[in-house]
């Protein structure tokens, strides 16, 4: 087994597996789809283009197929995916691996008997936007060192790390203390599962029940640090295991409910800041609001450091490039092999548009001048999305083609 979940570390490790997975529900939350399986196709095939580029239904099939290294039962398990993390490790006593979340979710379904049963339900709770923007998180008061401990473990946690810094903040700010003494259960196996545990003093024992001889099994053991019960602020799904105190422990938890409203009023208020800038930008003030929500929810935000070359002139382009903060350097070869400025770019100036819409290599070098933070969309999105631009866009070309003649 310790081989098995040692590859599974490595394999979710190198294809960010994690980020993937909570990228897909962070849309899902927001969009509330009626055919959730359709929209999780369209949304990897809009978001990784190059990554799916050909793919069709067989080739999908083909591609998707479970890697060796999972055994039968686990590949037929309906529920794969949803099981609960019961002790993922940041400075774990007995595995100091970060990165157990998924791994130790496919252990246990290999022994506990609750995972056999089909979820009735992934989400109890129905969010919109309407009750999102009424909905009041409570802050909980914590020292300044409790709260850098808590964000210490959110950061070194595999499915927390990937969230902006405003997100990670406002869920150390709800996190609420829980005490227990020993022989206390924090989670019962077969339960349905609401929060998300970190350690903040003490050690607690996880347990698996046999399913043939009902017998308890000590599986693993968490000390301070450790965190446990991940994916039950993502779905209502009954515990994998048994938590329970070994001596005093002192906890900081996370319901379920309060972090999907942390994920559905970012990913709001992220949309609006970015169609406020749109807005500003006089190629797309007179879009609609349904064209404007579309861009702002496949840009993708870039960040570079000064003297970063963003794109080269005479290279095959494959983005474009909106500037949000910073300035950008366009600069020219001329005949005899000098570079000479051309452009400063700044907030609401674009970049890459005539590679995307002619195919003909970059017209010029950009780097970035001091810090730059831009929004980006690959060729395929930027065909895909910015079509009522395009005509536009198309002028503009004409008219750097007429000012480079003169």
């Amino acid at each position: 087994m310790s081989d098995i979940t040692s590859e599974l570390h490595k394999y979710l490790e190198e294809k960010n597996i994690n980020a993937i997975f909570l990228s897909i529900v962070e849309e899902i939350l927001h969009n509330k789809p009626e055919n959730p399986i359709g929209f999780m196709v369209n949304f990897i095939l809009e978001k990784y283009p190059e990554e799916t580029k050909g793919f069709g239904k067989q080739q999908l099939q083909e591609r998707t197929k479970a890697p060796s290294f999972v055994s039968t039962e686990v590949s037929s398990n309906d529920d794969i995916g949803e099981t609960d993390s019961e002790c993922s490790s940041v400075n774990t006593i007995e595995s100091d691996d970060a990165s157990s979340l998924l791994c130790d979710e496919l252990s246990i379904s290999e022994k506990s008997p609750v995972q056999k049963k089909r979820r009735e339900s992934v989400c109890a709770e129905q969010l919109t936007e309407v009750t999102v923007a009424e909905s009041e998180l409570k802050v909980i008061e914590k020292s300044e060192t409790e709260a850098a401990r808590i964000l210490y473990i959110l950061k070194n946690n595999v499915f927390f790390n990937h969230l902006d810094e405003y997100q990670m903040k406002t869920v150390q700010d709800v996190m609420f203390c829980v005490e227990r003494t020993d022989g206390d259960v924090i989670i019962k196996q077969g339960d349905d599962g609401d929060n998300f545990y970190c350690i903040d003093n003490g050690i607690v024992e996880i347990f698996i029940d046999s399913p043939k001889t009902g017998e308890r099994n000590l599986v693993r053991t968490c000390g301070d640090g450790d965190a446990f019960g991940e994916l039950a602020i993502m779905y209502n799904a009954p515990r994998a295991a048994s938590c329970i105190a070994k001596g005093n422990v002192r906890l900081w938890a996370l319901d379920r409910v309060s972090f999907n409203v942390i994920l559905m009023k970012t990913t709001i208020a992220k949309r609006k800041s970015t169609v406020d800038i749109l807005l500003n930008i006089p190629v797309f003030c007179l879009l609609t609001e349904f064209e404007l929500n579309t861009i702002a929810d496949t840009l993708q935000e870039a960040i570079f450091e000064d003297g970063t070359v963003i794109c080269k002139q005479g290279d095959r382009g494959d983005k474009f490039y909106l500037v949000h903060q910073g300035t950008a350097v366009c600069t020219k070869s001329v005949a005899d092999g000098t570079s000479v400025e051309v452009a400063r770019l700044s907030t609401g100036a674009y970049f890459g548009e005539i590679a995307l819409l002619t195919k003909q290599p970059r017209q010029a070098t950009v780097t970035a001048d001091g810090s730059l933070k831009c929004f980006s969309l690959d060729r395929r999105t930027f065909n895909r999305v910015m079509g009522p631009l395009r005509e536009m866009l198309m002028r503009s070309i004409d008219e750097y083609a007429k000012s480079d003649a003169q």
